[in-house]
């Protein structure tokens, strides 16, 4: 569930709204979930080392980004799209909004909206990310007329903190520790900096460790809009990528490796769809909030029409005659039998294979070099072993997403 889904609460509500602006300072939760964010404006600092952290201790965190910033840092916006972290707009160059921290006059609408728009346009001509709705206020410095502008903009999202750990004060490592230990509670957004002048790399390791000790988890800030905080996530060691969330949760209850296979990539946004995405061996989940709770808001992409694209209309693809003893799919022509029928019959079926786009026929693995017996579905490919799984009814899915991956690169 959306935790913004009751913003609309009492006065002194940890989550406001103006206008078409809601304001984040706290999620409304008895969760034990807790958001690491960092802001990024003033030089690389310790940035790689927070990354490193993040890494090891398997967490994914917020971060606010100028553009000035990444414009200096590419490869660490890079390597924190490419590793599952939230990216929010931070402004281009850090100047107040309002001028109310600075002693500064308030920027004008239409420099507002050049700071929102540059760093937009840097971060997805780097990442392919999509930062709006997210917008964190350089100083937290805000007014209704910043967040009209934001509005306008498409930042509805107005992205504030629980705890700061005042590590740009000059606390020492022990002192930020213990300072976001004595304010943690379910839902907190904890405020921390990259820049060398703070501590707060040096404090994270045992933050995250005590935090863990008193049964928090962590989240994104985007985790919780999109109401995906759950377990933390899965390292697969095989392939060294993580599963987590709401993927981790699809990936147990509907399968597992013998379907999906191992994670290939850290979860992305995909520039083309817009979607939260993970790539496995043999499936790409698609994050789509909302559409379908029963399926965990997971919709599996159409692997096996993309891999078969060239050979549409061509014989085994072309629609064919139903047959006597199989189950006929008008839908795309197609007909289901025997061992294969059984397979999608038990272990998915339509949303976990969908409907079949060929008939049965030989073909050579690409893996292996060995012809098969094989039928392709919407997003699978069989692949008949007979004697070889009898408790998977002796077939064998493809690497549909190892293979189409590998094409990408």
């Amino acid at each position: 569930m959306c935790l913004l889904a009751n913003f609309f609460g009492p006065a002194g509500s940890v989550v406001a709204a103006a206008g078409d602006v809601v304001t984040i300072r706290r999620f409304e939760t008895a969760e034990p979930v807790i958001v690491l964010s960092f802001d990024a404006g003033a030089g690389r600092g310790f940035t790689a080392t927070i990354l490193d952290t993040l890494a090891a201790k398997g967490v994914r965190a917020s971060f606010g980004l100028t553009g000035a910033w990444a414009a200096a840092s590419p490869d660490l916006v890079q390597r924190m799209a490419r590793e599952g972290h939230h990216l929010i707009n931070h402004t281009w160059s850090h100047r107040s909004f309002t001028g109310r921290s600075t002693g500064s006059a308030p920027l004008s609408t239409a420099e507002r909206t050049e700071e929102l728009r540059r760093t937009e346009e840097l971060i997805r001509q780097l990442t392919g990310i999509e930062l709006r709705p997210y917008f964190r206020p350089p100083y937290g410095d805000f007014d209704d007329l910043v967040l009209s502008d934001l509005a306008a903009s498409g930042y509805n999202l107005n992205i504030m903190w629980t705890i700061d750990s005042l590590g740009w004060r000059g606390l020492t490592a022990d002192e930020i520790t213990q300072r976001v230990l004595d304010a943690a509670e379910p839902g907190a957004i904890v405020l921390m900096h990259v820049g060398s002048q703070s501590q707060d790399a040096a404090a994270l390791p045992a933050l995250i460790d005590q935090l863990r000790a008193r049964g928090y988890r962590f989240a994104t800030v985007r985790d919780l809009v999109e109401g995906r905080a759950g377990p933390e996530g899965r390292y697969f060691p095989e392939t060294g990528h993580w599963v987590s969330h709401g993927f981790l949760r699809y990936w147990e209850r509907f399968g597992g490796l013998a379907i999906y296979g191992y994670p290939l990539t850290e979860e992305y946004v995909d520039p083309a769809t817009g979607r939260v995405t993970q790539w496995f061996e043999r499936a790409r989940f698609e994050w789509h909030p909302g559409a379908w709770p029963t399926r965990y808001d997971v919709l599996l992409g159409r692997l096996g029409v993309e891999v078969s694209a060239e050979r549409e209309g061509i014989s085994p693809f072309r629609a064919a005659q139903p047959f006597t003893d199989c189950t006929y799919f008008p839908q795309t022509g197609h007909n289901l039998c025997g061992g294969f029928r059984a397979y999608w019959e038990r272990f998915g079926g339509l949303a976990v294979f969908g409907y079949p786009i060929s008939e049965e026929f030989r073909e050579v693995n690409p893996d292996d070099g060995r012809e098969y017996t094989v039928q392709y579905f919407e997003r699978q490919r069989f692949e008949w072993h007979p004697g070889a799984w009898p408790d998977r009814y002796d077939v064998l899915l493809g690497r549909l997403g190892a293979q189409l991956l590998a094409g990408r690169s």
